[in-house]
């Protein structure tokens, strides 16, 4: 039980790091050239707002920043499903340890899925 502790530390410190985040998506396109080639990159940033897709040209100098704010998003959604799965594991576990300490009592079991066979 202390290693997932420890795990779920680990996690909180990971999201304590991530400074800036941004909604959305950053979108790079190349225009094809008159005299052939391409000009470019040209940035996008995208996202939904209030069921809409907005969509705004980003200047090429900021949007270094604003990929970097968009990864730290994507990773704090990711490290949060992680924190989520480990705060449940130890609950269960907590749970566990509880009834084995009470009489007759039985360990907690996910509720089954499956139709009953007596309808």
């Amino acid at each position: 039980m202390k290693s997932l502790q420890a795990q779920r530390d680990q996690i909180l410190r990971q999201l304590a790091r991530l400074d800036t985040m941004e909604y959305g998506s950053l979108r790079t396109e190349h225009r094809p050239a008159q005299g052939g080639g391409t000009t470019g990159p040209y940035y996008q940033h995208q996202v939904w707002e209030d069921g809409k897709n907005l969509s705004q040209r980003i200047p090429a100098a900021e949007a270094p920043a604003l990929q970097s704010a968009v990864a730290n998003r994507q990773r704090a959604e990711a490290l949060a499903l992680e924190y989520i799965a480990v705060t449940v594991e130890l609950t269960r576990r907590h749970a566990d340890d509880d009834a084995s300490f009470k009489k007759n009592a039985r360990p907690w079991r996910r509720p089954s899925l499956r139709k009953s066979k007596l309808s």
